[in-house]
């Protein structure tokens, strides 16, 4: 690869210049040309229009937890103490968790079964970031925050919702023909 900065040549798959030490990271990004692609790479999270977060305490009872999850019909809770992220708890949370302990529901505590220190985004980073993240740790649901909103969670429907209309969006209408 020639560096754009320098002119050296360097080795093919460098990651940065043998000679200025220029990073190529950002140079290997594929370039968005035109329909879906276009869109995957260059909206954002904003434009997923995430819902906003249904919250718990990390001492309210599992109890609580899940009847939030059915009277909402959501996937997960986010865990606040005060205004901070502190966990993630999700109805596999609960499944996975739970499933065999001795103690009831009304006795475990949230934070016995919550995921800590949940990955969480901003609004501005990219739908396909936040996709690689689910795809890559497994996640269906990922806390999107900011200083200045109450935190959101964005799901896996919601990205393949969007990247559906966006595929029906892009597609030629088939009456045109």
């Amino acid at each position: 690869m020639i560096c754009p900065a320098c002119g050296s040549v360097n080795l093919p798959g460098a990651d940065r210049c043998e000679d200025c030490l220029l990073p190529f990271t950002k140079l290997d990004i594929p370039l968005p040309i035109e329909g879906l692609q276009k869109r995957l790479m260059e909206d954002t999270i904003a434009d997923l229009k995430p819902q906003p977060a249904v919250t718990i305490s990390p001492e309210a009872p599992v109890e609580e937890a899940v009847q939030l999850l059915k009277g909402k019909s959501v996937g997960c809770v986010l865990v606040m103490e005060e205004e901070i992220v502190v966990g993630i708890l999700s109805e596999r949370d609960v499944l996975y968790k739970l499933g065999g302990m001795e103690s009831s529901v009304s006795s475990v505590k949230v934070s016995e079964i919550m995921t800590p220190n949940p990955v969480t985004m901003e609004a501005e980073e990219s739908i396909r970031f936040v996709l690689h993240q689910m795809s890559v740790e497994g996640f269906r649901h990922i806390p999107i925050v900011s200083l200045d909103q109450p935190p959101r969670i964005v799901s896996v429907r919601a990205v393949l919702d969007y990247l559906h209309q966006s595929a029906e969006d892009a597609s030629p209408d088939p009456s045109s023909r």
